[in-house]
C-alpha cells in the first residue's frame, strides 16, 4: 500500500489536533511504515510466525514501554506503544514509531573502523579487528597513565539516564581523569538551581497528573519536553471529562505560537527570553496581595524576609526585592505583556488550589540561565508546591546497587588532582557544572594541558551541539578521537577510531527515571534481536579496557560483562525491598503523593530481574523535597547562601536571589536588527539520532520542501525586506549564514525569525544529507557567568532577499 502526502499531513496534524492520544495516527504511522518498504534498502522479511516482545524504548530518555513485532523471531517489522506501560499507556512518538528504520539503516557502522587518511575523509576508513582496535586504544591509554597524564583523557556521553553514566564515571575516576561530560540539557541548570535553593543537585520533578492549572514558561509540553510519551498521556488526561471537575487549564507563555501554545487554553506571547521576568512580575503581585503560602514562607523558607548574614550585615529578602524591582508596569516593558494581564494571570495562578509552574526551552535541550531557573522555583515556592503533597519536588533516585569505591593509585590520584579542563580558564565561573561548551572552548584555544584522547559515546556533538563548530575546533586539537556510534554520523566521520555500539533493540540497557516525573522509576530495555553486525556494547568495551589496563583500574570495574553489572544494580534495588513492579496501566505512579505506601510485589532479585526483562518497570512514590533539604539553613532558600560563599566578597543582595538577568547577544543591532530563535518539532529528531526518512515525510511543505528549509517570520517583518510567502532569503548571524525560504506566520513575534532544529545533516545517506540547514551552526551560545553552562535563547540576525 502506498501512503500519499495527504495521509501524512493528517498524521502530522494529529499532533496539533490532539489525536496523538488516539489510535488513529498510529494506524497512519503503520501505513507509512509500510510505504517506506518501497525504498531499496528496505528489510524484506520472509513469511512466518508473528510474535511480539515487550521492552522499553531507548531512542530517548523518556522510558516509554513498547512492543516489537517479530517475524520468525528474527526480523522486527513493527513497533507500537505498550498499552500496559504506565509511562506512555500505549502512546508513541514519531521517532519511536520509525525506530526500525534506524535498526536497518544502510548507514550503520558494521565493524570497527580506523581512519588511515586525514580526519574527515570518509574514504580513509578501513576495517580493523576488535582485537587490534582494543589493543591500540588500551596501549594509548596505558601510555598516558605511565607518563602521569591520565587527566588528558576526556569523554562525553549523551546517555545520562542509564547506568552507562555511572560506569563512565567509575572508569574515568579509576583511570585518573576528571574530564567527563554529558551533552547539554536543561537538566544541567535545573540541578544547579536545585542545589542552591534546596541543597541537592537533582533534576526538578513536576506532579502534572495531579495539577488543575499548569502555567508553562516556554516548555514544549507537546513538542518533546520531559518524556514525550508520558506528556502525551498526561495531556490526554487533562482533556478528559472529569465528573464534577473542570478540565485542567493550560496557559503557555512563549514568543512563538507553538503546537503547545495552539493547544493551550491561553497563549501569552512574550518578547524572546523574557519568561523569567514575567514569572517575577507574577511573584510581585502574589507577594503584594498576600496571595502566597504564608505558612510556608514563615516556617519553611529562608531569605523571604530581610535577614542578617554571618557578619551581622542586614540583607534584603526576596519579598522586598521582588516588590521593588518587578512591578507589573516595569515587567510589561520587558516582556511586552500588558500590566493588567500580568495582574490577572497572577491572581488566577495564586487562587487555583493545585497550580504549578513548569519551564524550559521547547523540548529542553538547552540549559537555562540559573537565575531564571531560580525565578521559576521561587514562583512554585510561593504557591507552596514544595510542601508535602505539593506539585514540585526533586526526581528521586532508585536504590540501585552502588558501585565500589575506586581505589586510586598514584597515577589516578595525580590525574584527579588536576582541574577539569573547563575550570582552567583564566576566570572560571563560581560554580562547577556540566560545562561542556566551556570545555570545548578552552580545549580549542590554549588549554592548560592537551586532550590526548577524546571519547564520544551516544552523542553527535559535531551536529547536535549549539555552535557546533566548537566541537570541530576542539576535536582538531585532540590527539585521538574515538566514536562509539552505531552510525556514520558527523562526529564519527571526524573520528580516528570508530568502535560501534550495538544499536537500540540489539543491546541490553536500563532507564533511570522519567524526565520531569516525580516518581522513582527503573526499567530494563531488553534486546529484541541479536546484533546484526560485528558490534559491541560500549559498556563491555569499557570493562575490557579496564582489564587491559589492569591494577586499580581493573579493580574499580570488576564485572565480567555489562549484563553482570546491571544484574548487580538490580540486586541492590531488590535488596532495598521497596517500590513495586507496574504490571498494567491501571498503576498511576504520577498521581502518588510523597510517602504514599507502595506494596512490593516481587520476591527477590531474580524475580525482579525477570519481570523487568519482560518489559515491566519498577516504580516508587515521590520523595518529600523538604525532607531532602541540605541547605545551610535547613529550609528552602529564596536567598541562596551558597552564592554568598562563592561570589566575590559581600556581593550585592540581588545576586543571591532569583532575578531577570539576560545575557546580551553579540553583534551590532543596526547590522543584525532581528532575533533568531530555534525550536523543536515533534516530527524532527534533533539529537543523537538523525531523522529517519519516514519522519521527513511527515514534515509539511511550509517547513521542508525538497531540500529547502522554511524559516518562519511575521508577515510584517517579511514585508520590510520585500519577502513574500515561499520567497528565497539569506539569514546571517554573527556565527554564520544560511539560505532559506520564508513561511509567513503571524504567530511568530515581529522582529524575530523562528528556525527549526533537526535538519541540515552532512552525514548519513541521500535520504538525510543536505535537507535544509543545521540551526546549530547559526545560533550563539552564551556562557552563564555563574555556572559556565552554555545557554541559548536568541541570536542577533539579519534577513534579506536571496
Amino acid at each position: 500500500m502506498s501512503l500519499g502526502r495527504r495521509a501524512f499531513l493528517q498524521f502530522a496534524a494529529g499532533a496539533v489536533g490532539g489525536t496523538l492520544l488516539t489510535p488513529i495516527p498510529w494506524k497512519l504511522a503503520d501505513d507509512s511504515a509500510i510505504w517506506t518498504q518501497n525504498w531499496s534498502w528496505r528489510p524484506s522479511p520472509e513469511p512466518g510466525d508473528l510474535t511480539e516482545k515487550a521492552t522499553v524504548c531507548r531512542l530517548c530518555d523518556g522510558g516509554c514501554g513498547i512492543r516489537v513485532r517479530l517475524v520468525n523471531g528474527r526480523r522486527a517489522v513493527y513497533i507500537k506503544g505498550n498499552p500496559k506501560h504506565p509511562v506512555n499507556r500505549g502512546g508513541l512518538c514519531p521517532l519511536g514509531a520509525a525506530g526500525l528504520q534506524l535498526l536497518y539503516a544502510p548507514y550503520r557502522v558494521q565493524q570497527p573502523l580506523k581512519q588511515t587518511a586525514s580526519r574527515g575523509d570518509l574514504g580513509g576508513f578501513q576495517p580493523i579487528s576488535w582485537d587490534d582496535a582494543m589493543k591500540e586504544l588500551s596501549t594509548r591509554l596505558g601510555a598516558l597513565r605511565s607518563k602521569g597524564t591520565p587527566h588528558s583523557v576526556a569523554a562525553v556521553t549523551g546517555d545520562s539516564r542509564s547506568s552507562m553514566l555511572p560506569l563512565w564515571r567509575q572508569f574515568l575516576t579509576s583511570y585518573g581523569s576528571p574530564n567527563l561530560f554529558t551533552m547539554p540539557s536543561e537538566a544541567d541548570s535545573k540541578a544547579v538551581a536545585a542545589s542552591l535553593a534546596l541543597g541537592r543537585p537533582a533534576d526538578i520533578a513536576f506532579a502534572l497528573e495531579r495539577a488543575d492549572y499548569v502555567l508553562s514558561f516556554g516548555a514544549g509540553l507537546l513538542e518533546g519536553w520531559g518524556s514525550c510519551g508520558h506528556m502525551q498521556s498526561i495531556y490526554g488526561s487533562w482533556r478528559e471529562q472529569r465528573p464534577g471537575k473542570p478540565p485542567v487549564v493550560l496557559v503557555q507563555v512563549e514568543p512563538r505560537g507553538s503546537i503547545t501554545a495552539s493547544k493551550a487554553d491561553r497563549w501569552i506571547p512574550v518578547n524572546p527570553g523574557t519568561e523569567a521576568a514575567l514569572a517575577l512580575g507574577i511573584a510581585h503581585v502574589m507577594v503584594r496581595e498576600k496571595l502566597y503560602d504564608l505558612d510556608f514562607a514563615a516556617a519553611s523558607a529562608f531569605g523571604f524576609e530581610d535577614w542578617f548574614d554571618a557578619w551581622g550585615t542586614k540583607r534584603q529578602g526576596f519579598k522586598n526585592f521582588v516588590l521593588a524591582a518587578y512591578k507589573p508596569a516595569e515587567v510589561s516593558g520587558i516582556t511586552g505583556v500588558d500590566p493588567q494581564r500580568i495582574e490577572e494571570l497572577a491572581r488566577e495562578f495564586a487562587r487555583q488550589e493545585r497550580a504549578v509552574a513548569v519551564w524550559g526551552q521547547d523540548a529542553g535541550a538547552t540549559p537555562n540561565n540559573v537565575y531564571h531557573d531560580l525565578a521559576f522555583l521561587a514562583l512554585n515556592a510561593l504557591k507552596g508546591n514544595f510542601k508535602r503533597g505539593g506539585l514540585v519536588g526533586l526526581m528521586p533516585e532508585p536504590p540501585l546497587g552502588a558501585l565500589p569505591q575506586p581505589v586510586l593509585d598514584a597515577y589516578a590520584s595525580h590525574g584527579l588532582s588536576r582541574d577539569r579542563l573547563d575550570r582552567t580558564a583564566p576566570q572560571p565561573p563560581p560554580l562547577s557544572a556540566n560545562a561542556f561548551h566551556a570545555f570545548l572552548d578552552v580545549m580549542a584555544r590554549e588549554p592548560a594541558y592537551p586532550v590526548e584522547v577524546l571519547l564520544v559515546h551516544e552523542a553527535n556533538p559535531a551536529y547536535a551541539l549549539s555552535e557546533n563548530h566548537l566541537f570541530a575546533d576542539a576535536a582538531a586539537k585532540a590527539g585521538l578521537v574515538v566514536s562509539f556510534s552505531s552510525f556514520m554520523d558527523e562526529t564519527a566521520v571526524m573520528a580516528d577510531l570508530v568502535l560501534p555500539n550495538h544499536a537500540v533493540f540489539e543491546r541490553l540497557d536500563d532507564v533511570i527515571g522519567v524526565p520531569g516525573a516525580p516518581f522513582a522509576y527503573y526499567a530494563l530495555a531488553a534486546p529484541v534481536l541479536p546484533p546484526r553486525y560485528n558490534t559491541r556494547h560500549t559498556g563491555d568495551v569499557l570493562l575490557t579496557l579496564a582489564r587491559f589496563l589492569g591494577g586499580t583500574v581493573a579493580e574499580g570495574l570488576p564485572w565480567e560483562s555489562y549484563e553482570s553489572f546491571l544484574r548487580e544494580r538490580v540486586q541492590g534495588l531488590a535488596a532495598a525491598y521497596r517500590g513495586a513492579v507496574a504490571k498494567d496501566a491501571t498503576v498511576q505512579p504520577g498521581r502518588l503523593e510523597a510517602g504514599a505506601p507502595v506494596k512490593t510485589n516481587f520476591k527477590d532479585a531474580r524475580d525482579l530481574w525477570n519481570q523487568l526483562q519482560q518489559g515491566y518497570c519498577w516504580y516508587d512514590a515521590p520523595a518529600d523535597p523538604m525532607e531532602l533539604l541540605q541547605t545551610a539553613s535547613g529550609q528552602y532558600e529564596f536567598a541562596c547562601q551558597r552564592l554568598a560563599e562563592v561570589l566575590p566578597p559581600i556581593p550585592e543582595d540581588r545576586f543571591l536571589m532569583p532575578q531577570f538577568a539576560p545575557l546580551q547577544p553579540s553583534g551590532d543591532p543596526g547590522e543584525f536588527p532581528l532575533l533568531l530563535m530555534v525550536y523543536s518539532e515533534p516530527a524532527l529528531s534533533d539529537g543523537f539520532y538523525a531523522n529517519p526518512p519516514f519522519m521527513n515525510k511527515l514534515l509539511p511543505d511550509d517547513l521542508l520542501l525538497g531540500n529547502d528549509l522554511f524559516a518562519q517570520v511575521h508577515p510584517r517583518t517579511a514585508a520590510t525586506v520585500g519577502l513574500t510567502e515561499g520567497g528565497r532569503a539569506l539569514i546571517r548571524t554573527p556565527r554564520g549564514e544560511a539560505a532559506v525560504r520564508v513561511h509567513l506566520n503571524p504567530a511568530v513575534r515581529p522582529e524575530t525569525i523562528a528556525m527549526v532544529r533537526g535538519l541540515g545533516h552532512t552525514a548519513y545517506d541521500e535520504y538525510i544529507q543536505g535537507k535544509g540547514t543545521n540551526a546549530g551552526g547559526l545560533v550563539e551560545v552564551q556562557m552563564d557567568p555563574i555556572t559556565g553552562l552554555g545557554t541559548v535563547w536568541a541570536t542577533r540576525a539579519q534577513l534579506r532577499r536571496a
